[in-house]
């Protein structure tokens, strides 16, 4: 007969029917929570990486500003820089327009120079009726020319007349462009002539140097 295999018993991982091969001496009770461990090895990482970040952010914002500030000085230096080149434009501006306006000054004379002649033949054209020339004084071109004479009659009708040829040479345009000023310097009665006597000075405009 064959023998009869025998009948092999289970195991565990502790050995054959759960039996450990070791005894356990420790106190569970005593043991700490690794529950509890491990809520607070979280905790410290999340505070850590708050701490962290916030560090980033305050460096970075202080960073901005240090930048900014730069920048903001480097713009008010130029600022500066374009002021003064700005003032000194518009000074040289200023020069260029006075220069400018003694070039037209003076090129209005050389185009249209003054002529004697030509004056006594306005004058003798605005002359109203019964009003007379006596002397012209022409003191030079830039200085004054003096012209005298009578207006017939001694009463408030001659004396306007007078007036009116003052108004006249004032407004005429080809005496604007040579003299600055037209005034009436003397005006008074010749009883023995029975008329008025006046006088005129005409002041030539300034030349240009």
């Amino acid at each position: 007969m064959l023998p009869l295999h025998k009948k092999k018993e289970p195991k565990s991982e502790n050995g054959p029917l759960g039996v450990s091969w070791h005894p356990d001496f420790r106190n569970k009770a005593t043991l700490p929570d690794t529950k509890t461990v491990r809520t607070k090895f979280f905790v410290h990482i999340v505070v850590i990486a708050v701490s962290v970040g916030l560090a980033l952010y305050v460096g970075f914002r202080e960073f901005n500003i240090a930048t900014l500030g730069s920048e903001l000085a480097a713009v008010e230096t130029q600022i500066e820089s374009n002021t003064k080149v700005s003032d000194a434009a518009i000074a040289t501006y200023k020069k260029f327009q006075t220069e400018e306006s003694r070039y037209q000054e003076a090129y209005a004379l050389i185009k249209s120079p003054f002529r004697f002649p030509d004056f006594l033949l306005i004058l003798g054209e605005l002359l109203p009726p019964g009003a007379r020339v006596t002397q012209v004084d022409h003191r030079g071109v830039g200085k004054t020319i003096l012209v005298t004479g009578t207006v017939r009659g001694i009463d408030a009708a001659a004396g306007d007349r007078a007036a009116e040829l003052v108004r006249k040479l004032q407004e005429e345009a080809r005496l604007k462009e040579h003299f600055s000023t037209i005034v009436l310097t003397n005006l008074g009665r010749d009883s023995s002539k029975g008329n008025l006597a006046l006088e005129i000075v005409f002041t030539f405009k300034a030349t240009p140097k």
